[in-house]
């Protein structure tokens, strides 16, 4: 790092003292105080947890109170470890600093994800801060040094000097960057202070460690951080005190890396943290070669081919049913970085697709011939479009189509943009940028219209003929305008578990505790957390409820429910994705749970349940199981008994996947069991995503399919009754199901599909 005072300001207004230079007594205890003093309002005064109150200086194995020696004010904490909280309290300290968090070496390069995750009640108007503390060593000067991250902090802890400092962003935050060089400090100090700072008496988010050091590197700071990150308390001046109720540092480590290989039968994708990523290889029996993506985003893809007819494309990039048209999205930008080692034949660049014309559009930026382009190899018929200029940048326009079946499978046609610059190096950094609405104004309104489906956008790297070599995509980022997001709907449940459900047509979003879902625009599902806890688990998808008898699922009488899905995910722990709900068994009772995973990637087998055998139905094979349970007995005293029907072979992590699931095979094979089965009570096609570390899954199609035996016949009476419940007159629907439609609900449509079924009976 070149460390220029006068390019990194020290602001703080307050003397900073390192928590290095503190001496190290041994702890004042107390025992048992009064619990009403320290909860404020964060802890039922009803707890009898044991407390211990640590006065300055003190160091722990699990925290730290730290004042100078000359200092005379008090410095203290108050621990629960049952309870699990802190409350840091100062009374006229120049500087009292309090951490939290096991004091531990780490090697930060082996995790995927380093954050803190804290809540805090502040009961200090002035003088406080809430961040992290960060050892490490700064490798140019091999000095000590101390990164001190302030999240939430009170005015007159900082003052921004942002013509002096360094700006950088982490965790979608913005940060000012500072160094201050303070007299009889041992260690460096390095400042990164939040730019927007939390504001009130209750704060509480994540501050992700790893993205800040990151961003540190970036500029040009050269740091061996080799400790593990610590919450951090700072308070000056008059008394005041901070509650915290939450300090969970969480350390995500990276999966294994994946590889798609050059294989016919191996057609599966990755999806991992919302990018698709996939490798098609045209005569797999004339070549060999491999995609790998590793946890870090990053895919190293090789290829070896013999044969001149041949071809490897990889691409990694944006694969979904959303709709995205240049008329909608005014903003459709791509960044990419791939690295090339090739001899010969090959392109680079990004290619999208319209599912509404058929063509593939391929915006070729780096090659080093052109040799792919006149058709000889694949006996493909070019012809010629003429020119183009974006950005400065002179293009070729080629027409590529076939009217036979090639040696590629059946090839859509394609339109190739083609750089006049040819690259002679055979290894080389390729950096490109695509705005593609400058392309769409240049050349490709001329073939496409403004308002076709782009279902496809991927920065793409293909070798042609008989070559060997190797890409490495390295990254690809997109900026595209969302402009149906102001119609999300959002259940933010990370803090709390009080966000309401959605009720949308007949059926019920939720998501539990733990994290957010949201329900798009158009219609797609989807659930993202950040789990700190091996056994935390977060809930979320459609659901319906028949609240009545009349509206029960009873497949004796001819009733069935079917749900549907595709999943894209991408999780660091656990997930699984099926149908969940309740069911009557004996006597009409609500006591049966069910349970019917169809993509999971762990053993999802419960401990202490019952094995019944296996089950072959739909295009999978089940293990079903039994768990009867002795803590829930309902009032006509039958005890909770669990059913599960689970997918025998299993998913990835990173993975789009999707399922057809009929309930009735699950319930017929629980009932040829011995098991005691009824009517459908409530179904949900639901994800879970378990364990430390990011998740995200969208479910897209989704669809429960409900569909009940017509307990009657419908006359025209029928319909002068359905009439006067529309109208809101009050009235009886005589027992009958007029949800016709089966949405859930009764309404207009239901009266269409009623006058359909007395029109059919009469003809």
């Amino acid at each position: 790092m070149n460390k220029i005072i006068e390019r990194f300001l020290s602001v703080l207004t307050a003397c900073t003292v390192t928590t290095a230079s503190m001496a190290v007594p041994a702890a004042d205890a107390v025992g048992k105080i009064n619990v009403t003093a320290l909860t404020d309002k964060n802890v039922s005064v009803n707890l009898d947890y044991y407390e211990e109150e640590y006065k300055a200086p003190y160091v722990g194995e699990e925290f730290m109170v730290c004042k100078a020696d000359d200092d005379k004010g008090d410095a203290a904490m108050i621990y629960n470890p049952v309870g699990g909280y802190y409350k840091c309290s100062w009374d006229k300290t120049e500087a009292a600093e309090f951490l939290i968090g096991a004091d531990k070496q780490i090697d930060m390069s082996e995790y995927k994800q380093s954050y803190i995750s804290y809540s805090a009640y502040v009961n200090a108007s002035s003088g406080y801060a809430v961040g992290a503390v960060i050892s490490c060593c700064d490798k140019k000067t091999s000095r000590s040094a101390e990164i001190r991250v302030l999240e939430a902090y009170s005015p007159d802890m900082y003052r921004a000097d942002e013509e002096n400092t360094i700006t950088i962003t982490a965790g979608g935050a913005d940060y000012y960057v500072s160094i201050a060089d303070e007299e009889n400090v041992p260690v460096e100090l390095i400042y990164v202070v939040r730019a927007d700072s939390s504001s009130g008496k209750e704060i509480s988010g994540i501050i992700d460690i790893k993205g800040i050091c990151a961003a540190l590197v970036d500029k040009d700071f050269s740091l061996d951080t080799d400790k593990q990150a610590r919450l951090y308390i700072r308070g000056t001046g008059e008394s005041g005190s901070i509650f915290v109720n939450k300090a969970a540092i969480v350390n995500v480590p990276y999966r294994k890396s994946i590889t798609l290989k050059n294989d016919s039968m191996n057609k599966r994708a990755v999806y991992l943290d919302g990018q698709y990523y996939n490798c098609f290889f045209d005569r797999t029996d004339a070549k060999n070669g491999s995609m790998t993506v590793s946890d870090g985003r990053v895919a190293e893809c090789t290829y070896k081919n013999d044969d001149m007819c041949s071809s490897s494309l990889f691409v990694r990039g944006i694969w979904d049913n959303s709709s995205r048209t240049f008329e909608k999205n005014d903003n459709m930008k791509v960044f990419y970085d791939t690295s090339i080692n090739a001899e010969d034949n090959y392109a680079a660049g990004v290619l999208l697709f319209s599912i509404d014309t058929g063509i593939e559009y391929c915006i070729v930026q780096f090659r080093n011939s052109d040799s792919f382009i006149d058709g000889s190899r694949d006996r493909a018929k070019v012809r010629s479009l003429g020119t183009a200029e974006v950005d400065g940048v002179k293009y070729d326009l080629y027409y590529r189509y076939y009217d036979y079946e090639t040696c590629m499978s059946y090839p859509c046609p394609q339109i190739w943009c083609v750089s006049q610059e040819v690259y002679e190096n055979s290894y080389y950094e390729a950096v490109g940028s695509v705005d593609l609405q400058k392309h769409y104004e240049a050349w490709m309104k001329d073939y496409i219209d403004k308002d076709d489906r782009i279902t496809e956008i991927f920065s793409f790297a293909e070798a042609f003929g008989g070559v060997r070599g190797s890409f490495t995509l390295a990254s690809a980022e997109f900026d595209i305008s969302d402009p149906d997001a102001a119609y999300d709907r959002v259940i933010d449940n990370r803090a709390d578990n009080t966000a309401p459900s959605i009720c949308d047509g007949g059926s019920i979003i939720y998501g539990e505790y733990g994290g957010i879902c949201t329900l798009k625009n158009n219609g797609d599902i989807i659930g993202s957390c950040q789990l700190e806890a091996d056994d935390a688990v977060f809930r979320f998808g459609k659901k319906r409820v028949f609240e009545m008898e009349d509206e029960e699922i009873d497949y004796e009488k001819g009733d069935f429910i079917n749900l549907s899905y595709k999943a894209y995910v991408s999780t660091d722990g656990n997930y699984s994705i099926g149908a969940e709900g309740r069911m009557r068994g004996e006597d009409g009772e609500e006591y049966i749970d069910f349970y019917v995973y169809d993509s999971l990637n762990y053993d999802a087998v419960p401990k202490n349940a019952e094995y019944l055998g296996k089950k072959q139905f739909t295009d999978r094979e089940y293990d079903i199981y039994v768990l009867y349970t002795n803590d829930i007995v309902t009032a006509g005293r039958k005890k909770n008994v669990k059913y599960y029907c689970i997918a025998h072979n299993k998913t990835e992590n990173s993975i789009i996947c999707s399922g057809q699931i009929y309930l009735a095979d699950a319930v017929d094979a629980w009932d040829k069991a011995g098991l005691a089965t009824g009517p459908v009570t409530t179904v949900a096609l639901n994800a879970n995503i378990y364990g430390v570390g990011g998740g995200e899954i969208k479910l897209e199609d989704s669809c429960i399919y409900v569909e009940r035996n017509n307990r009657g016949k419908y006359t025209s009476k029928d319909i002068e009754l359905l009439q006067k419940y529309l109208l809101g007159e009050k009235c009886s629907l005589e027992e009958k199901n007029y949800d016709l439609n089966y949405d859930g609900a009764v309404d207009a449509f239901d009266m269409v599909e009623l006058r359909k079924k007395i029109s059919e009976k009469m003809y």
